[in-house]
């Protein structure tokens, strides 16, 4: 959905396709983003209009008492059947289709609140009390309201805890101050050949935070994070099928929430509480509300592009084009301080507009059909923005001049940060639960749920094998006091951490998603290239130009390592005469991952016994012809851990996942945070098998998944020092021998820990939040 919808890029192709051959040559040779919008505003009118509007049609977003009764009908059903969970859910959507002022929102709070208080959510219970109380909840029904009050306070009372309202928001940090927060030992330059880029000033120990900042703006990608797993009844089935990313996240920090609060004008967008509803309507949703459906037809990137002009006011936008149009770059090499009110305003590490307005739109890389569909789309949305008349207000607020100069300057920014969020925008992701049941092994899998802009994060150039990491986390907004300023913005926020050793004088390098432990030299600068606009010279590309990777297969016979021929693999000792052809390979590694395939689903299924049975066969048949650094080795001894754990067997689980190690440390190197995440697992099942816990009331589930681990750790460390807590306990001192014979790998880990970090892919993440490197930057 970065871009826009099937329907609106096939009308824009055939407008395209329309154009004669002259005009084609004509546009493809218009370099300025002012040219371009004219020369799309040209070939557009009233019709474009009521095509976008047609389209949008599917995306439903009016509120309607009949629709929100009949979602609360459903959270009824799953009420009666104790299913609580699913019933908030249902609830939480009627709330949102509910009208402002009308019964049918009261009724959606007041049954919602029931749910909560089943669920033992006594805060989250009194929220929805009061506000179906302030919704009119009918008069003879008040009692059972009242009722339910009492009892979640003597509740909280018993619980030592009597705080009624408030936000119900948990974040990692308040979100007030001022930001970015740009570490002294970074510097900012700039050269013709890199652009503006970072520095290390002095030297960087690994783990140290070098920059922290908000999300200028940030858009949540609809349709995406079902939950995903083994479907056991058409229940379950129904219940993916129902709630979606929009469902589940705050539109405004992204936080999970469970209680939203609805827009007043819309039934699609939803926030964590009343602060980040607030915060969100003056800064961009009062403008965006009544054209949910087109910006949803027109696509994320789009969306994104137009808040981040709503966000900054239109005033602030001239500015910054009337400055940017005269101020120039820097003498080659020359060094500017983060925060000096004397640099020109782009080379501020501020995290101001003026930073994104400043990023290379790369105008002449994109194909021309692409600049021509970004263009349609932009002086489209304009003219309906126009002829609806949403925006008066905005420009009469924003900007002394409302004529056809005002809307051409809007289109032609917006125009502007979509050729420019194609290289620089942030994908977030979510760690989603994919497993059923109440193992004690918890199955996820990683969900991109939004794009966002960082204006300081967005100057950090690429390396195949980057030297920071980057994590993510979520703040919400809380409402302030009575006749008091908010203070709290709130958002997604993101840290950047030095991932090693980084000495005084080299760039900081940040990952856009192709890392040479995943993907070979030729395909990462392919891709960087189709995206980026640039050939990749970084020290992993140009070290390992020439390298051949291992086979990891061994000789059936005498356990040699194969060595790749013209027709298979052959076995390199004299006198072993022993081949294995291509096709030979492709159908036994097959076999492999169909039996690898079963035994998860099995576990899925809880029936962990089958399918330690299934790897077992599985394992025996591939050490026959694979060498245990093979990455399949891995992905089968990690399965089978995660078997073991399942069934309670920590020590065998713990045996199996060791198996791993090898194969991850040729896949992604000694000092890669997918070694560090795989130690990290193996010191929890060590933990979890310690003949005494510790700090621990029961054992902690165990994240199964390669791209996620739980925090053993940090619960370990809340009881005294690391050393300390493990004296005495013969498998928690193989806990410590891990981390201290892994010290690259757990160096961030242990800065982390006490955050509930998540490593994953070369970056890190804050749970459940954290950055995907695979669509965009």
């Amino acid at each position: 959905m970065d871009l826009p919808c099937f329907e609106w890029q096939k009308h824009a192709e055939k407008k395209w396709d329309g154009l004669s051959a002259a005009e084609k040559t004509s546009f493809s040779s218009l370099l300025e983003v002012d040219d371009i919008l004219s020369f799309a505003q040209s070939q557009t009118d009233s019709r474009d209009v009521t095509v976008l509007s047609d389209i949008s049609k599917k995306y439903q977003m009016r509120k309607d008492s009949e629709s929100a009764s009949g979602l609360r009908e459903k959270g009824n059903a799953y009420f009666r059947a104790r299913d609580y969970t699913t019933a908030t859910m249902f609830y939480s959507q009627g709330v949102c289709c509910a009208p402002p002022g009308s019964e049918e929102l009261a009724l959606c709070y007041a049954n919602r609140s029931a749910s909560r208080l089943r669920l033992h959510l006594h805060q989250e219970c009194l929220q929805d009390i009061g506000r179906a109380l302030k919704h009119g909840y009918p008069t003879h029904l008040q009692q059972k309201l009242l009722d339910r009050r009492q009892q979640c306070l003597k509740h909280q009372r018993d619980d030592g805890s009597s705080k009624e309202g408030g936000s119900g928001i948990a974040s990692e940090c308040d979100g007030s101050g001022s930001l970015p927060h740009v570490s002294p030992a970074v510097h900012f330059r700039f050269s013709p050949e890199k652009g503006r880029h970072l520095v290390a000033r002095e030297d960087v120990a690994a783990g140290e935070i070098l920059l922290e900042e908000r999300a200028f703006a940030c858009v949540l990608i609809p349709g995406t994070g079902k939950k995903s797993g083994v479907q056991n009844s058409a229940v379950e089935e129904e219940n993916q099928d129902a709630f979606g990313t929009e469902h589940l996240l705050c539109h405004h920090c992204l936080s999970r929430t469970n209680n939203p609060v609805p827009c007043p004008g819309c039934s699609y967008t939803r926030y964590c509480g009343e602060g980040c509803q607030q915060v969100a309507w003056q800064r961009h949703h009062c403008w965006e509300c009544p054209f949910g459906g087109e910006l949803r037809s027109l696509g994320v990137l789009t969306h994104l592009a137009l808040r981040v002009v709503f966000r900054t006011g239109l005033k602030e936008v001239q500015k910054v084009r009337e400055m940017a149009s005269w101020t120039s770059a820097p003498p080659s090499g020359q060094e500017t301080s983060p925060r000096t009110c004397q640099d020109p305003p782009q080379h501020q590490l501020d995290g101001s507009y003026m930073c994104i307005y400043c990023l290379l739109p790369h105008v002449s890389g994109h194909p021309s059909s692409l600049r021509f569909l970004c263009a349609v789309t932009v002086a489209t949305l304009c003219r309906s923005l126009k002829e609806a008349g949403v925006l008066q207000k905005f420009l009469s607020d924003e900007c002394d001049e409302q004529g056809g100069g005002a809307w051409c300057m809007l289109g032609a920014v917006v125009l502007r940060h979509m050729f420019q969020l194609r290289c620089n925008s942030q994908a977030v992701t979510v760690l989603r639960d994919c497993g059923v049941g109440c193992s004690s092994v918890s199955a996820v899998q990683e969900v991109r749920v939004a794009t966002a802009i960082f204006p300081t994060l967005s100057m950090l150039n690429h390396s195949c094998h980057p030297n920071i990491g980057i994590a993510f986390r979520t703040v919400g907004v809380p409402v302030p006091p009575r006749g008091q300023p908010g203070t709290v913005c709130g958002g997604v926020m993101v840290t950047a951490r030095a991932f090693r050793d980084v000495g005084s004088g080299q760039e900081l390098l940040h990952c856009y998603g192709p890392h040479y432990s995943r993907m070979p030299t030729s395909e990462r600068r392919r891709l960087l290239l189709e995206q980026y606009f640039f050939h990749c010279g970084c020290d992993a590309c140009r070290d390992h130009q020439g390298a051949t990777a291992a086979s990891g297969l061994r000789c059936a016979r005498c356990g040699c390592p194969l060595q790749c021929a013209k027709l298979g693999y052959l076995c390199p000792r004299s006198g072993c005469d022993f081949q294995l052809a291509h096709g030979e390979l492709s159908r036994r590694l097959q076999g492999l991952e169909e039996l690898l395939d079963q035994a998860t689903r099995l576990i899925e299924m809880d029936r962990p016994d089958q399918a330690a049975q299934e790897l077992q066969v599985a394992i025996r048949d591939a050490s026959r012809f694979l060498e245990e650094t093979h990455p399949l080795q891995g992905q089968l001894a990690d399965v089978a851990a995660r078997a073991q754990a399942a069934m309670g067997n920590w020590r065998q689980a713990a045996t199996q996942l060791s198996r791993s190690i090898p194969a991850i440390q040729v896949q992604y190197g000694d000092d890669s945070a997918e070694l560090g995440r795989q130690l990290f697992k193996l010191v929890q099942l060590h933990f979890n098998g310690s003949p005494r816990k510790l700090s621990l009331s029961s054992p902690k589930p165990v994240m199964s998944s390669p791209c996620t681990v739980t925090l053993c750790v940090r619960s370990c460390r809340s009881s005294g020092p690391w050393r300390t807590a493990c004296r005495g306990h013969c498998d928690i001192y193989t806990c410590n021998h891990l981390i201290l014979s892994s010290f690259k790998s757990f160096v961030m880990l242990m800065a982390a820990a006490d955050l509930g970090i998540n490593f994953t892919q070369g970056t890190i993440g804050l749970n459940p939040i954290r950055v995907s490197g695979s669509d965009a930057k």
